[in-house]
């Protein structure tokens, strides 16, 4: 027979995996066609005098103001690119349609390709993650059709797709868990009550139900990290997986108007599916049969442990010695001393000898001694003073951060230690005026009076809309500044505010502690304790008669919070013997770190220091 009268034969394709990628482009192009339908109602916004005009917006796009750049262009005028979304519709159509053959399918997926390419290069604005997992869909789809006869290649394309649906809900999930606004749940009624993503009914459910914040914060944490697991669980537990996933996207729809999510992802559960399971069944064979050769051979098994304990000690060793040697050339640049007290060695910045009444500064959350440098260099002659790091902040060397109990009793070793004597006039800045008065508390026949300096007072958080909206951003502002001192980055940044002010050469080297990793992993501890321990310790003490008090505000922090303005007059009206200067233009860490405004503070100190003088 001859070659030209040999009958044609069919090319097989894998039936299963052709269902698959139908799904995956119909499931999607449902959410495209909705979003080509709401794009055409508001087609006039496209015009080139609205506000989506392209006169303006291709300003963004300096590529396309010449050669076929240009022409490239024309098509995204107006109305042209009106005829750009209705194809899109129509393509999106012809996808949803059932009797479309493969090579239809190819050419339609690629138009979808296309067209979103230029309408996310048109539009700027407006676009979200669902418009980007819609493009690779399609994408996917695409590069299947390209490879008829190599079932390897058609595979790869669906695990291309599952597997970048894994990897976006993993990331979302750990992105979220990083977040301190998602772990206590403040996250939730901050989105719900947005007008862009909100739901008034639902807001109004979760707004005094902190317990119900957090179960759902945590649902959605783990419920996205663990979407992996489709991938290699067993099948019914693999599809529950998929069917909580879809239900994830459904309370969205409904809730925050997110109702493309649900096609663009929901569209990459056929190719989960698949994978899964292809993919499942061999990953559970290996893992079932390493277990039980370990198990059959208690040797290897134990072996196994072994090297897994030696990588983990090794690990951990490097880590120490690591941290070591980093705090032993950061001991290299500390000024003043060190002095042993409470078991730990502790920074001091000291004056031990005067015959005035001895000075004792406690600095603000993640602020090292040498912030009070003005302050001490302004003090008359024969004026005592102590400045020092609290464990692990600045050049002190890290240990279990204190309750109030235990800080106040630390803080009164060390004063022993330098052979100080009382009156002391206790002077907290921030959340260092909280621990003043645990100090105060626990010695009040050492104590001759209290300066608070811009201070925390113990009620700010119930009582101050701005300071509890301010707490997820401390949280998480403590948690970056940790994790990007530890990892340091060539060529990373640093803002170091106010410390910036401090007296050059005194500034330099605060700026080179603060990028410690041990100063910030202490302030996030400590950062917990002053609500777990602090506030309450300080609110313990409400009469600070008949102790001389002097509160020192900053005021743009009042300006910003007049409620803080109020607490800071409640605090000087524990005491029938007070004054109360606002510091005007003064900002919370400057009251004490700028040249300008630290004399106003050393003003608040003489006036208590004359108070303890016989007349």
């Amino acid at each position: 027979m001859s070659p030209d009268r040999v009958p044609a034969v069919p090319i097989h394709h894998d039936a299963a995996l052709d269902r698959v990628f139908r799904r995956v482009e119909g499931i999607t192009s449902v959410g495209a066609f909705t979003s080509a339908l709401e794009q055409m109602t508001t087609a006039s916004t496209l015009a080139d005098d609205e506000i989506f005009g392209w006169p303006v917006l291709r300003l963004m796009r300096p590529y396309l103001h010449s050669g076929k750049g240009r022409q490239f262009a024309r098509i995204l005028e107006y109305p042209q690119v009106v005829g750009l979304v209705q194809s899109r519709g129509l393509a999106a159509a012809g996808l949803i349609l059932p009797g479309a053959s493969r090579a239809q399918r190819g050419v339609l997926s690629a138009a979808m390709c296309g067209t979103s390419m230029a309408t996310q290069t048109r539009m700027g604005y407006g676009l979200d993650g669902s418009d980007h997992f819609a493009f690779i869909n399609y994408a996917g789809a695409t590069l299947e059709k390209l490879f008829p006869h190599d079932p390897r290649a058609r595979e790869a394309a669906a695990a291309f797709i599952a597997v970048h649906s894994c990897l976006s809900y993993f990331t979302a999930g750990v992105c979220k868990l990083d977040s301190p606004v998602w772990r206590d749940g403040t996250a939730i009624p901050m989105i719900f009550r947005t007008g862009t993503y909100g739901d008034p009914d639902f807001y109004a459910f979760v707004r005094d139900r902190p317990w119900a914040c957090k179960a759902l914060a945590w649902t959605t944490i783990a419920g996205e990290m663990a979407f992996p697991l489709a991938l290699v669980v067993p099948k019914p537990v693999a599809r529950g997986i998929l069917g909580m996933g879809a239900g994830f996207h459904l309370a969205n729809a409904r809730f925050m108007g997110l109702n493309r999510f649900l096609w663009s992802f929901a569209g990459t559960y056929p190719a989960v599916d698949h994978v899964s399971a292809r993919v499942g069944p061999v990953v559970r064979s290996k893992v079932a049969s390493g277990a039980r050769a370990l198990a059959a051979r208690p040797g290897r098994a134990g072996a196994a442990l072994g090297i897994a304990a030696a990588a983990a000690g090794v690990a951990v060793g490097t880590a120490k010695v690591l941290g070591e040697r980093r705090r032993a050339r950061l001991a290299r640049t500390a000024p003043g001393a060190y002095v042993s007290a409470a078991g730990s060695r502790l920074h001091v910045l000291a004056r031990t000898a005067g015959d005035r009444p001895t000075v004792i500064f406690e600095s603000g959350l993640a602020c090292p001694a040498t912030e009070w440098a003005w302050v001490a260099d302004q003090l008359p002659p024969g004026t005592p003073y102590l400045a020092y790091d609290r464990p692990g902040i600045g050049w002190s060397d890290p240990v279990r951060v204190s309750d109030a109990e235990e800080y106040a009793a630390r803080l009164k070793r060390l004063i022993q230690a330098l052979g100080l004597k009382p009156p002391y006039i206790m002077v907290g800045h921030s959340v260092g005026g909280l621990l003043i008065r645990s100090f105060a508390r626990r010695n009040p026949e050492a104590v001759g009076g209290l300066v608070f300096v811009d201070s925390s007072h113990p009620d700010q958080i119930e009582r101050s809309a701005r300071q509890r909206e301010n707490l997820p951003w401390v949280r998480r502002e403590l948690t970056r500044r940790y994790l990007k001192s530890l990892l340091r980055p060539s060529g990373g940044s640093y803002d170091f505010g106010a410390v910036a002010e401090l007296p050059g050469p005194l500034a330099k080297v605060t700026k080179r502690c603060m990028m410690s990793p041990e100063s910030w992993r202490a302030a996030r501890q400590e950062y917990g304790e002053w609500t777990r321990s602090w506030a309450p310790d300080a609110r313990a003490l409400a009469d600070l008669s008949p102790w001389p008090v002097s509160v020192v505000t900053a005021g743009r922090t009042a300006e910003s919070d007049p409620v803080h303005g109020r607490l800071q007059s409640e605090l000087a009206a524990l005491s029938p013997v007070s004054r109360h200067d606002t510091v005007k233009g003064a900002a919370h860490d400057a009251l004490v770190m700028s040249a300008e405004h630290a004399p106003r503070v050393v003003e608040g100190i003489e006036w208590v220091s004359s108070a303890l003088s016989p007349a």
